[in-house]
Formats: structure tokens, sequence, C-alpha cells
């Protein structure tokens, strides 16, 4: 011991002050290097809903915007990437399709087994594999270790978990089958940039005000509403369909990086977790809005967003009629009145987008989501639309009521389902009056009705869009809304309404994984019912 004593001091005398000198630079390098790689915000909670200072990056490279040609696209198949998203100029040449897996069998990312019943498997977990090949930059959901799987719900592990028809490999896979082409693509990939080009300095976006940023005439047909948080809302669900999130390393990161900021910006306002700002229709812009920040938190797994996330689903669980099950123009507080199937169907569509990023959604405000979706229901089997309970069917709310009732759980073979398909199948894109409106929520109940009738409505809705977008000036990339007809949503939200809403329609061969799939064959089921009806 006294050898250790004297051996100790004798260390001390000579070594340690070179140690100490060394671990002081090792100390300072680590500083330094902390400071150039980004700064660490720790946000405090105190069970209000969370603050958004710190929720975006900042230093972001700026986007480079140069205008967009979508013309002369060829109709073979192909995947979006984020390659594609910065070639300027329309390719020439012929790309064949990518299928990541020939399997007839169709597995649920993430492990578990689909069964006739709710019954839990343990999925494996998976691991964490960001942006290899040339797909969107998605992050799957990763980690070691068991992720649940049920006959309805996929495991945590896997690519992208709920999200998982944007990461490259099987969103490729489903753009070849499900439809998409080169030229929808192309399309997509204008309407993208248009969307961009036109975004306001402090990251949101104007209904009301899009010609501002306009470098010619061609630009027309703004709209009236005046909701910078509805605009900035629309705005951004294109570039989320699109596999592109405020983390990836994409052509526009930064322009939805201020996007996300500018509703944060509105989140900080009130605290309450709304994000209408007081603005004009705010339930319908809460539910829009909520769906973005649903989807940027459950793509990009920023742990930032988990809490703001939360609390602008919150937000719509409050607004619910206590006893209706509906919603309507009213917010927490006010007077409730029974509402009506629109703003219903982007509050269920939020719901839905929060479940599948993980997110509390309680039962209960879907089972009278549920009743509520009954009183606005008829036809023979209840499979076509209402306004509100005393309004006559009509299209466009045929295609929420259907699918609403899908994301709460209907079965494709159920007697409302058929029925409902049926009536929409006489109102084809390019056949009636135009309406995107519809035309999205239909192509979202047929995507997820596959079989013949998809096949047609497809193609109907593709060829339409594609030959009514804008090639030509500042416009390129966008749609008219009063053009080739007037669409009746079009004086509200204009150009950037319209132009949002038939982007997002040409993405769907991806942004969600269809609810209904092929059986194992690889064909329709043979114990549908197969509905009847007359294509006008």
């Amino acid at each position: 011991m006294a050898d250790f004593s004297v051996s100790a001091k004798v260390w001390l005398k000579e070594q340690a002050k070179f140690w100490g000198i060394a671990i002081a630079i090792h100390a300072l390098g680590l500083l330094l290097f902390g400071l150039l790689a980004g700064t660490v915000a720790v946000v405090m909670n105190n069970g209000e809903a969370p603050l958004f200072e710190s929720v975006m990056d900042t230093i972001i490279p700026e986007s480079d915007l140069t205008q967009f040609d979508v013309d002369n696209a060829p109709l073979e198949v192909t995947e979006l990437t984020t390659e594609s998203l910065m070639m300027t100029e329309a390719p020439t040449f012929a790309q064949e399709a990518q299928f990541n897996d020939d399997s007839a069998t169709f597995t649920e990312s993430g492990g578990g087994f689909a069964t006739a019943t709710d019954t839990d498997y343990g999925g494996l977990g998976g691991f964490s594999v960001s942006a290899l090949g040339p797909g969107a930059a998605v992050v799957g959901g990763g980690g070691i270790g068991s992720g649940k799987g049920t006959s309805k719900n996929a495991g945590s592990g896997g690519s992208g978990e709920g999200f998982g028809g944007r990461g490259s490999g099987s969103r490729e896979a489903m753009v070849g089958s499900s439809g998409g082409t080169k030229a929808t693509e192309r399309s997509v990939a204008g309407g993208l940039n248009w969307i961009a080009r036109h975004q306001n300095s402090n990251g949101s976006w104007s209904f009301d005000g899009h010609q501002r940023h306009c470098k010619d005439a061609s630009c027309t047909a703004q709209g009236v509403a005046k909701t910078d948080a509805g605009g900035t809302a629309f705005a951004l669900l294109p570039f989320l369909a699109a596999g592109q999130t405020h983390k990836s390393k994409g052509p526009y990161q930064k322009v939805i990086n201020d996007g996300i900021g500018f509703l944060g910006e509105m989140a900080l306002k009130k605290k309450d977790g709304s994000l209408h700002g007081g603005q004009a229709s705010p339930m319908y812009v809460q539910g829009v809005a909520t769906i973005v920040l649903c989807e940027a938190f459950g793509m990009s797994k920023d742990q930032r967003l988990k809490a703001p996330a939360q609390a602008a689903v919150d937000y719509i669980c409050r607004a619910q009629h206590p006893e209706l099950g509906g919603w309507h123009y009213y917010t927490p507080g006010t007077t409730p009145t029974a509402g009506d199937l629109s703003v219903v169907g982007w509050q269920l569509m939020a719901l839905k987008s929060a479940k599948m990023a993980g997110l509390n959604v309680p039962p209960v405000v879907l089972e009278k989501a549920a009743k509520y979706l009954k009183t606005v229901s008829k036809g023979k089997h209840g499979g076509l639309g209402c306004y509100m309970v005393e309004s006559p069917p009509s299209p466009a709310m045929t295609a929420v009521g259907l699918l609403s009732k899908q994301f709460l759980g209907a079965k494709r073979t159920d007697p409302d389902q058929i029925e409902g398909m049926a009536y929409m199948m006489q109102n084809l894109p390019g056949k009636t009056a135009r309406n995107s409106y519809y035309f999205y929520y239909a192509t979202q109940v047929m995507h997820n009705l596959p079989g013949p009738e998809w096949d047609d409505w497809n193609r109907s809705t593709r060829r339409f869009l594609i030959d009514t977008q804008e090639k030509k000036g500042c416009a390129e990339g966008s749609w008219n809304p009063e053009l080739p007809s007037k669409d009746p949503h079009g004086e509200q939200g204009g150009r950037l309404l319209c132009t949002s809403i038939n982007t997002l329609n040409l993405e769907v061969y991806y942004r969600f994984l269809p609810l209904y799939k092929l059986d194992k064959t690889g064909g329709p089921d043979e114990n549908m019912e197969k509905p009847t009806f007359e294509k006008k």
C-alpha cells in the first residue's frame, strides 16, 4: 500500500497535468463539434400543448425552384423519387416497371399475419434503413425486438409503418401494379413545383394571394377564402404524399420545413391544440392541418412533432358533438350543432392518420362518428351519402361517406360499399360535372376496392387530370379551377386548392397502402357480390 501511495504521488506530479490538458482539449473539441453539427433544443412541458419554437430546423439550403416541364411524358410505369423531383425537363426515354417483390402473397410491413380475427401476433421489429435505392427518403420504424401485428395493423418494424407505401421499395411495386404511369408522376412533380413556387416568404400559402408570386398573367383564378392556415395545410399534403418531409434531403426540404414551421406558429397563438388560428372554416382547417402534423410525424419519426400532433388530435376529439357524433363549424367551447358529412370526412381522415402514426385516438370518438354516419346514409343498403340528414344524396358525399366507413373498418363486401361503388361508377370523371373534391375522395374509395371498377375509374381520372393540367407559363403544373368547367370549390380555394387536391389524386397509388388487398392468388375475391350499374 505504501508503494502504491508513492507511485500515485509520482504520477500526479509528473503526468496529471498532461492528462488534464488532454481532457480539456477533448472536451473543447466535442463542444465545437456539437455547435457545428447543430443546436440541441430542450423544451419544457408543463402539461399544456407544447411550444413550437425549436421544432423546425433553420439551416437548410434554399430550394432551386426552376419551372417544371410536365408535357410529353410517355405512359410507361415508373416511380417518383427525390431525383425525379429535381428533373426540370421531361425525360424522353422509356422506363420499365420495377418491382421489389413479385411474390403472389402480400405481407404487411413490420410482421404479424392477417387473419379473420383480431388476434395479436408478434412481428419482428426489423431494422431502420433510410434512403437506400432511388426511392424517397423515408426512415422505417425499425429497432430490434418485437412489433405488435394484428389482423388489421402491421407491426411497428419495417418500412415506414402505416405510411409504408411511401418508402422506395413498396412504392415502386405499388405504382406499377395500381395504375400509376410516367405521365402521372410527371404531373405530380409539376404540381409540387408550382405549389413550391407560390409559397409566401413566411412559409405559408394563401388561397387568395398566389398571384403575388407569379411571373406572368397565366396563374388566374385566385380563391377568396382568407385562411393561410388552410392554404398551408393543403399545400403541404402533396409533398408528404410524395414521401418528402422536413427531414428528407430532397429539393423541397426547406419549403416543407418552413410550411410546418408556419403551422407551428399558429399553434403557439392559443396552445390548446388548435391550428386554424380562428380563421375561416375552422374545423375544415383543423382537420387538414392535423393530417399534416400526423403524417409529418409518422413519416419522419421526429419526436418534436409528436406532442403537437397529439394536441391537434385531442382538439378534434373535443370538438365532436357529444351526442350525435358529428363535426361542424363549431369549435370546443361553443354551442355544438348537428354536423355535416363534409366536415366529418376531414376529421376522420385526420384521426386515421393519427392512428397510422401511432398517436392516441379514443375509441369512443370513433364509435360516435360511426353513429353519425348512419344518420347521413341513404339508399337501399345505406351506400349513398348526404351532406346533412335532410339533404339528398350526391356523388361527392357518397364518396366521403364510403371512405369514412372504410376508415372505421367497413369490409369491401359490405352491401353499402357495393351500392356506393355502383353509384360512383355512374359518375366517372370526365363524364360528369367537374368536382375535384369528389374525385379526391372517390379515387381513394375505388383504390381500396381493387377490381375492374378501379381500373375503369383510374383510367378515366388519370386521363382527365393529365389532359387538364396547365402546360405553359408560370401556371405550368397547376390546374385552373375554371376550365374546362367551373369547379364547385374553385371560388373559395382557387388554383391552389384545385392543384393540391388534383396532385393528391395522382398520388393515390402510393399515399396509403390499399385497405383491402387482393387475395393470395392475386385476383379479386370470388365471394364478393358483383355490383350492377350502367355506365353513362
